[in-house]
């Protein structure tokens, strides 16, 4: 059984084994490990899943994956009901408009209990065909403690936390969202609403400019676009801003860029710090969704996506969450079918029925 799998389509990275692990990103940094693999978890004191395997190897293309039928979902439980999402939604609304914060964003949770434990392998197959992006991950979360003993994180996440190779530096936020519609006039209306939304691309210019700020201070030359384009995924519309940077000082650790990143307010709000202690309080079960996985090597090169479109396999039980930003516009209603929407491609990849997900705006 692989410990950790990372793909792009173009190259993958397989591991097997667990050499030694490490109980904070620090740990890690000062290892001096040839390769560290892994996944962060959102609230940054909780303990991340970073460890250094006992083999891997590199490809090129997409991996190969065991195909197969995954068990058959017996029940389906919505940890945060779409009716108590929307009462949080409106509650975040008004501290907004209060000044309290600028963005918040909030995620609900369901979970799937299968006639069997599946294949984490197949599962993660089942990811890669459905979200149509090349993207997708797979991680042993045991050494994150105990009660991940067994668990597994799997996905296809859409969004770039930071890439390095040599001195320069990619990410690829991802903030505005609107869900996706099978009628080709509609969907493409939408897209075209989407870039053209004061609401979203105000939300969307929170994480971007946080994501400078972080950034300038590492680089020579950051360059990040005016305004956000489209990007498609199998469920969902999203704006997104291709940002590219040259480093100062090319020996600083991807890991590094990653853990000063996250989380971004594309996936907590803003302002960060106040957002991230509202958070503690309000959401504290996040775990590893909206978190970071991704890996890091010898020369401090490589890639860290946030861990969205996800969910934690453990025995024959499927958690996954889905959220949103809440802005002092946002609209309880229309926030509840985005988190429907977001949850499509985890629904889809247990090989549920997600006609009803893409939903009216």
């Amino acid at each position: 059984m692989y410990s950790f799998i990372f793909t792009d389509s173009q190259q993958t990275l397989e591991a097997e084994g667990v050499q030694d692990s490490w109980g904070s990103v620090a740990e890690a940094l000062s290892s001096g490990a040839s390769l560290v693999v892994g996944a962060l978890p959102f609230h940054p004191e909780e303990t991340p899943a970073l460890f250094a395997p006992q083999s891997f190897s590199f490809r090129r293309g997409a991996p190969e994956l065991p195909t197969g039928k995954l068990p058959e979902v017996h029940d389906i439980a919505e940890m945060t009901s779409r009716g108590e999402h929307a009462n949080r939604v409106e509650q975040a609304v008004s501290q907004i408009r209060s000044g309290k914060f600028q963005k918040l964003v909030l995620s609900r949770e369901e979970r799937y209990l299968l006639a069997a434990q599946p294949s984490p392998e197949v599962l993660l197959g089942s990811f890669l065909t459905g979200s149509g992006t090349g993207h997708g991950h797979l991680v042993d979360l045991g050494s994150a403690g105990h009660r991940y003993r067994g668990a597994q994180l799997i996905g296809s996440s859409p969004e770039l936390l930071i890439a390095k190779r040599g001195e320069f530096i990619e990410s690829y936020p991802l903030a505005g969202t609107i869900p996706r519609c099978p009628d080709p006039d509609e969907d493409q209306a939408r897209a075209d609403g989407l870039l053209r939304s004061g609401k979203d691309i105000a939300e969307h210019g929170f994480v971007t400019e946080d994501i400078r700020r972080v950034l300038e201070p590492y680089c020579v030359e950051l360059k990040i676009p005016e305004v956000p384009s489209l990007t498609a995924t199998s469920h969902t519309w999203h704006l997104g801003t291709r940002i590219r940077g040259r480093l100062k000082d090319p020996r600083v650790p991807v890991l590094e860029l990653a853990a000063v990143l996250h989380p971004t307010p594309a996936v907590c709000g803003f302002p960060t710090p106040r957002t991230q202690q509202e958070l503690r309080k309000v959401e504290p079960g996040r775990g590893f969704y909206a978190g970071a996985v991704g890996w890091s090597d010898a020369a401090g090169d490589g890639q860290w996506r946030v861990s969205i479109r996800s969910a934690v396999l453990q025995g024959n039980t499927v958690r996954a969450h889905a959220g949103g930003g809440i802005v002092a516009d946002s609209d309880a209603a229309a926030e509840v079918r985005e988190t429907v929407a977001k949850l499509g491609p985890v629904r889809a990849a247990l090989g549920l029925p997600t006609g009803d997900l893409v939903v009216a705006p």
